[in-house]
């Protein structure tokens, strides 16, 4: 399964790269709403609590994942980048990342790994906050 979910990873910075740069649809700004706090709390989660939590929980240093290599804090810190968008995204961007949000969260409870279980609550979070803020987006543009 990491196989696939290397490759599903490997599909993700592609979309994100041809969304993103290419077409131009993914637009990062200023924003004062719920999304927008709650997308920089899932930045700083993933950027530093994350480490902190799994040091201050009893892992090993050696052994923590890290930001940036490990797929679970990437995909918090990915949750909250997406939020912090202020443009309406393609719902293509955020299939990989609920799908490991899912397994992971899921997994992370099975396993106790007390830092991911914000894995599971970011991606539900996330889900609900971009479709609600989207299609407010979209009405206020059709008016």
């Amino acid at each position: 399964m990491a196989y696939a979910f290397g490759a599903l990873f490997a599909v993700q910075a592609m979309t994100f790269g041809y969304v993103g740069v290419i077409q131009g649809r993914v637009t990062f700004g200023r924003s004062n709403g719920p999304a927008a706090w709650i997308g920089i709390a899932f930045v700083l989660y993933a950027a530093a609590i994350y480490w902190l939590l799994g040091v201050a929980t009893g892992h090993d240093l050696t052994e923590l994942p890290a930001f940036g290599v490990t797929p679970c804090p990437v995909t918090i810190f990915t949750f909250g980048m997406l939020l912090l968008t202020i443009r309406p995204i393609p719902r293509l961007l955020l299939i990989i990342p609920i799908l490991w949000s899912l397994i992971g969260g899921s997994a992370a409870i099975l396993l106790h790994v007390p830092q991911d279980w914000v894995l599971l609550v970011s991606g539900i979070v996330s889900a609900a906050l971009l479709t609600g803020r989207d299609q407010r987006l979209a009405s206020a543009s059709s008016r």
